[in-house]
């Protein structure tokens, strides 16, 4: 493969490798994924983004998961490339729109590296429902949600975890929990990501979040649409009010905003930082 360059961003804790396709030079991204991911072994990336030019949007964001996996969505990855086009004076407006998976997303540069991305309804969502599961040496029927908002996304609150009883997130087996339910007989061929939710604050609509993402097939320090489904699920099942304020495991806060009008979701919004990575 010829050097490709490429720049690296994180959103929040999800890690990126930024690479200029606008012109379309760039062919077989999938290998250009892998290559460059094994290039960068030993850093946490979850995959690559190409910029690309689009007729639907000011730009698209084609990306990649870390396993070559294509035709993805990622929130997060969305205010990084916001991030990308500014820093490298693609455009100079505060307000885009940048297509992916075949959807237009507005974007928004607040300040201080903040953006919004704006985010059409899910497509679907499914709400409390049993799947029969092992964790450890326990068999039982768990509780949770599913949602689709360009990427699908399950929801377990640990509290109805039941066997074994986890009272806080650092106690979830993220890898074997999270590739158990991924990989369910229910949610296939597809699979899911999957977002293990703790509550933090009713009042003050805080929660935490882990999540087990398929393409990493690992846990990632910060998934955007899977806090985007937690928040909707913690309103939907808690009466979380909105904004919700979602804990990453990077440490690092997203904000969730949307509104229910007769019942329909609208004006649904993710916020958060989005930097660039200066290598030492």
């Amino acid at each position: 493969m010829n050097k490709t360059d490429y720049r690296k961003y994180s959103g929040a804790g999800n890690n990126f490798l930024l690479v200029n396709n606008t012109n379309d030079d760039l062919k077989n991204l999938d290998k250009i994924t892998i290559e460059l991911i094994e290039k960068e072994k030993g850093e946490n990336f979850d995959g690559v983004i190409f910029l690309e030019g689009s007729d639907i949007a000011d730009f698209k964001m084609n990306y990649y998961n870390k396993d070559g996996t294509g035709n993805a969505l990622c929130g997060n990855g969305l205010r990084c490339t916001m991030k990308y086009i500014l820093d490298n004076n693609f455009s100079d407006k505060k307000e885009l729109t940048i297509e992916a998976v075949n959807n237009i997303y507005g974007a928004e540069y607040k300040n201080d590296d903040f953006i919004t991305i704006h985010f059409p309804p899910p497509k679907k969502i499914k709400l409390k429902f049993k799947l029969k599961v092992q964790f450890l040496e326990w068999w039982s029927l768990l509780t949770a949600s599913y949602f689709d908002v360009g990427a699908p996304h399950l929801i377990v609150f640990i509290d109805n975890i039941e066997k074994p009883v986890v009272k806080s997130l650092n106690e979830v087996d993220i890898n074997n929990w999270g590739r158990n339910l991924r990989m369910h007989k229910d949610l296939m061929p597809e699979g899911t990501n999957v977002n293990f939710v703790e509550i933090i604050s009713v009042k003050k609509s805080e929660i935490a979040i882990r999540t087990f993402e398929r393409g990493v097939e690992g846990e990632t320090l910060a998934c955007g649409t899977g806090s985007i489904s937690a928040a909707l699920s913690a309103y939907a099942e808690r009466n979380i009010q909105p904004p919700v304020k979602i804990h990453t495991r990077s440490n690092r806060i997203l904000t969730v905003d949307f509104k229910v009008i007769e019942n329909k979701i609208r004006n649904l919004t993710l916020s958060g930082p989005a930097e660039e990575l200066i290598s030492d």
